[in-house]
């Protein structure tokens, strides 16, 4: 009889924490209403009943809004959104709702500012899509020129701005103008200052620069 109430137990944790996929699909659904963004090919919003979460504990819900990706791949134009996604933060509002944000990674690399967010409801609804992002695309993900060379790089084509130091490096693919680059996200340091330089991972270039007193 324990062996019978145990399987029970283990079967309806394991319900709780399932969803049919079917029921995450969108192609052919004639309650969603979708707006692409034209220059990225990609979708900025999505709103309707996306999905019913009630029966994914709510631990598990970035898992379930994953697969949700991976069921619309041909609708977000993501190849594999299992390694391409990355949850950064889910936030609780006073209303009750969950908002869960995602950052774009291509290689393990993050995309400057590429970010996509799903929002859940108090009934455990999934009713809304917002997004800012690349589609999925094919480069290395590994760059010729170091983090500390980069550094230079910034330093010496800041030297007019008295930047001092270098605070930070990432690595990131970074949207320019000639398309998707590999590249050295640095932030000097001068005084009370800061300065941000794009380096392209791969010839060392300065893409772009920008003074972080904007933000």
């Amino acid at each position: 009889m324990k062996i019978l109430f145990l399987t029970a137990a283990l079967l309806g944790l394991s319900c709780a924490n399932h969803i049919d996929p079917s029921l995450l699909r969108l192609e052919g659904r004639k309650d969603v209403e979708i707006t692409g963004n034209e220059k990225l090919g990609t979708p900025s919003r999505i709103s309707g009943e996306l999905a019913d979460l009630s029966g994914i504990k709510k631990n598990k819900r970035p898992e379930a809004l994953i697969r949700f990706f991976s069921e619309n791949t041909f609708l977000f134009k993501l190849s594999d959104p299992e390694k391409e996604l990355r949850l950064i933060r889910a936030e609780d509002d006073a209303l009750g709702f969950t908002h869960f944000r995602f950052e774009r990674v291509h290689g393990g690399v993050p995309v400057y500012l590429d970010e996509l967010i799903l929002h859940v409801n108090a009934k455990s609804s999934l009713y809304r899509f917002d997004g800012h992002y690349h589609p999925s695309f094919d480069l290395k993900a590994e760059p010729s020129v170091s983090a500390e060379k980069a550094g230079r790089i910034a330093l010496d084509a800041a030297a007019e701005r008295r930047m001092e130091r270098v605070d930070r490096t990432e690595l990131v693919f970074y949207p320019a103008p000639s398309g998707m680059r590999l590249a050295w996200h640095v932030t000097l340091g001068g005084g009370m200052n800061q300065w941000d330089y794009f380096i392209d991972g791969l010839d060392g270039s300065v893409l772009f620069d920008q003074d972080r007193r904007r933000f």
